[in-house]
């Protein structure tokens, strides 16, 4: 696991004993970087990354000049080791904290220009909470963009459903859930 471009290129994540933690392929993570690459302006976007593991999402973002990054994770392994990868890095525009993904969500009332989430693969019921917290909430941006790694097993319906992208056993569904000013 590397982080794929941008100022921390070529960075290899130390490998620890984390069965918890399922990190996204290099392979996967490359491809939804090239599809993020014609859709958002690093430099000027924040990330809220859900279910963050080992960082390798959040970290990718920061490499490539996301302004911010909000790292959720409530394993503490996992926190640590974003804070450790953090640190080697001089990372300084990353807050990671503990939590369960969506008791932060039911906390917090930011609004993002991109949110990542890799729930656990076979917590189906997991992922229609997280959607349906999300599709209520104003969680996004104008314009923002919500972005599922699942299982390519799982099938995603949902109305605000863009597109998705399957790259062998996982799938990035890319969601819009911001609401104009006249809906309810």
């Amino acid at each position: 696991m590397r982080i794929i471009s941008g100022y921390h290129k070529g960075f290899r994540f130390p490998k620890r004993a984390m069965p918890h933690a399922r990190p996204t392929t290099d392979r996967a993570k490359e491809a939804l970087f090239n599809i993020l690459d014609q859709r958002i302006d690093y430099e000027s976007v924040e990330v809220l990354d859900l279910y963050s593991g080992m960082g390798s999402i959040a970290l990718e973002f920061i490499s490539r000049g996301a302004s911010h990054v909000t790292a959720i994770d409530h394993n503490r392994k996992s926190i640590a080791y974003i804070q450790e990868i953090a640190q080697q890095l001089a990372v300084k525009n990353l807050t990671v904290h503990s939590s369960k993904v969506l008791s932060f969500l039911k906390k917090t009332d930011k609004s993002y220009p991109v949110i990542f989430a890799d729930p656990p693969y076979h917590s189906t019921q997991e992922i229609r909470q997280l959607l349906d917290v999300l599709s209520a909430g104003n969680f996004l941006t104008l314009g923002g963009i919500f972005i599922l790694e699942h299982q390519s097993m799982t099938p995603i319906h949902h109305p605000a459903l863009i597109e998705s992208r399957n790259y062998g056993q996982s799938t990035f569904s890319f969601f819009n859930f911001v609401k104009l000013p006249c809906e309810k």
